[in-house]
Parts: structure tokens; sequence; C-alpha cells
């Protein structure tokens, strides 16, 4: 996948996230996750960046995420994901 795809997304994601915990019950393949927390480390910490994919993966398949990915990519704000992520910004 295309890295430079995933900053603006991401970055979406990252300004609007806030708290997690625990394992994914069906984590995501590692690199999916790599690339999200490497395009996220251009606009956040680590530790938020880890706790976004987290509470991703913990309530969307890895065909959700991408295909959120693909309306995000085209500048669509994805309410349903924003929502999910609330809380780990404060971490």
């Amino acid at each position: 996948m295309n890295r430079r795809r995933h900053r603006v997304p991401v970055a979406a994601l990252v300004l609007l996230a806030a708290g997690c915990g625990g394992s994914p019950p069906n984590p995501y393949p590692q690199d999916v996750v790599d690339n999200f927390v490497t395009s996220c480390r251009t606009h956040a910490t680590e530790g938020v960046c880890r706790c976004a994919i987290d509470k991703i993966e913990r309530r969307y398949s890895i065909d959700e995420f991408r295909a959120f990915e693909e309306r995000m990519a085209r500048g669509e704000v994805v309410k349903d994901v924003m929502d999910t992520v609330t809380g780990c910004i404060d971490r």
C-alpha cells in the first residue's frame, strides 16, 4: 500500500482521537498496523497512534478499515471512525 495515501486520513484520525487498553481480538496484519503508526507519528505521539489503531482494530474488520481509508483519502471525514478513537489524544 502507498504510505503517502494514508497520511491525510491518519492526520484526521489523530486530531480527533482520544483512551485505549488491552489487545484487539482480531488484530490487523502487522504491515497495516506499522503503516498506520508510521503515518500517524508525523502528527502525534506513538502512544496516541497505537491507541487509535487498537481502538479501530477492536471495532472494525480489516475490510471495513480499508474502506474507511479509501473514503478518507478522498477527503471525507468518517464520523464513525472519529468517534471510535475518541479518548486517545489524552494519552
